[in-house]
C-alpha cells in the first residue's frame, strides 16, 4: 500500500520515467527534478516494482513496464533474425540507440530474471519462455 504522499509522488514520477523511453533518469536525478530525498524515491521505486509498475535494472535506474515489454518484444526480434538466435551486445546498443553499457545492463537484466542466458559474449533467448504483461511466464 502506499500514502498519500506516496501516491502522489508516484504520479509524477512515473510519467518522467515512461516518457523518457529506454534512457530513463537515474534515481538521483528524479529526486532533483521532483524535490524528494533520493532515499525516499529509490524505497517509493522499489514498491512499484513489486506492484509490476516498473523494474529494477540496477541499483538506482528504473524502467517503466511497458518500455520493458517494449525492450523483451526488441530482444526477441533481435533473436529471430540472428542466424544463430543469439542478441549480441552490439546489435542491442544500435537497435536501441543506447550506449554500450546501457544495452549490458539491460540484457543482464533479462538475464537475472530468465528471461535470457548468457552464453559466452551473447544472450540467447530461454526456450519456452515468453515476456507478458511486465513479466516472464
Amino acid at each position: 500500500q502506499l500514502s498519500e504522499a506516496e501516491q502522489a509522488l508516484a504520479q509524477r514520477l512515473l510519467p518522467a520515467i515512461t516518457d523518457a523511453r529506454f534512457d530513463p533518469p537515474w534515481v538521483r536525478d528524479l529526486a532533483r527534478d521532483h524535490g524528494a530525498a533520493e532515499e525516499l524515491v529509490r524505497q517509493l521505486l522499489k514498491k512499484l516494482s513489486r506492484q509490476g509498475l516498473v523494474f529494477q535494472v540496477v541499483k538506482d535506474l528504473f524502467y517503466a513496464a511497458p518500455c520493458m515489454d517494449a525492450l523483451a518484444a526488441l530482444t526477441a526480434e533481435l533473436a529471430q533474425q540472428a542466424e544463430r538466435g543469439e542478441v549480441q551486445a552490439h546489435a542491442f546498443r544500435d537497435a536501441t540507440g543506447l550506449g554500450r553499457k546501457r544495452a549490458i545492463q539491460i540484457l543482464e537484466f533479462f538475464d537475472r530474471v530468465g528471461y535470457t542466458r548468457r552464453v559466452r559474449d551473447t544472450h540467447v533467448l530461454r526456450p519456452g519462455v515468453r515476456w507478458q504483461a511486465g513479466a516472464t511466464s
